[in-house]
């Protein structure tokens, strides 16, 4: 039997580091990453999206600038497995379109078919939006 795999968006990755709702979901998919006992695919953009979150939360005065880069870095350094955007762009586009999601949102759902692995999203846009269409889109705060 193969390592269970699943998609995570950056909804889920803010929650490894920053109080919030779920967080402690969150932190036993973290836990487990590092134990190496399940893999996590993203999208390049997954960093991208964790960046400008680490920027709100500094921007609102919620945690330090020096909290923040300290986040960036520690999530730079986990084990993800990161998946070439340049190769899903244009199915996050369709993605997008045809779901009525963000671009971005787009890349998971691609990952998800892709790899016909659980996307793990504290979206709730994105849960919305996809409820009824997937079965392979699950709420955090359903794990």
């Amino acid at each position: 039997m193969g390592i269970n795999r699943f998609i995570f968006d950056a909804s889920v990755a803010v929650k490894w580091f920053f109080d919030e709702e779920e967080d402690e979901k969150a932190r036993r998919f973290l836990r487990l990453l590092r134990q190496k006992e399940i893999e996590i695919v993203v999208p390049e953009l997954f960093y991208c999206e964790f960046a400008s979150a680490c920027w709100k939360k500094v921007s609102k005065n919620l945690v330090s600038f020096e909290y923040a880069s300290q986040a960036l870095d520690d999530i730079a350094a986990l084990p993800l497995k990161r998946y070439p955007d340049y190769e899903l762009f244009d199915v996050a586009f369709g993605n997008a379109i045809q779901y009525g999601i963000s671009a971005y949102d787009g890349f998971y759902v691609a990952l998800a078919e892709i790899y016909v692995a659980p996307l793990v999203t504290a979206d709730e846009g994105l849960l919305a939006a996809c409820r009824g269409r997937f079965d392979f889109i699950e709420s955090l705060k359903d794990q």
